[in-house]
């Protein structure tokens, strides 16, 4: 079974996002922040990482740079409300961009094909 870690600050997300994977199979383990998902990553080792970017603490940049450090190979999605951060020079090893919105079948191929990989 394909593992994502989630790591969202809203909880609402949060739910959304883990009963939409759950139910395509997937296991799905979640952060509220950054710095939860990076203590998360010394003993889960998912398939892909769904990531928010405006979060308190370190946000998503923050542990973008953090998880290079570790030199894991593992796939990130970036997934976020905010257009312009698709152009943003600190994440130049994301594997996907995805703008939030009500529709999620962009997310859903995204992960799918990351997990394929």
């Amino acid at each position: 079974m394909p593992t994502i870690l989630h790591i969202e600050d809203e909880a609402t997300i949060r739910l959304l996002y883990r009963e939409v994977f759950e139910e395509m199979g997937f296991r799905v383990i979640q952060a509220a922040n950054a710095e939860d998902a990076l203590v998360l990553l010394r003993t889960a080792r998912p398939d892909v990482i769904i990531l928010d970017l405006k979060m308190p603490g370190i946000g998503g940049r923050g542990f973008v740079r953090k998880f290079g450090k570790l030199k894991l190979k593992i796939p990130i999605v970036v997934s976020t409300a905010y257009p312009f951060y698709s152009e943003d020079p600190i994440l130049p090893d994301v594997d996907a961009f995805v703008l939030k919105s009500g529709d999620m079948d962009e997310l859903v191929r995204k992960v799918q094909e990351l997990v394929a990989r």
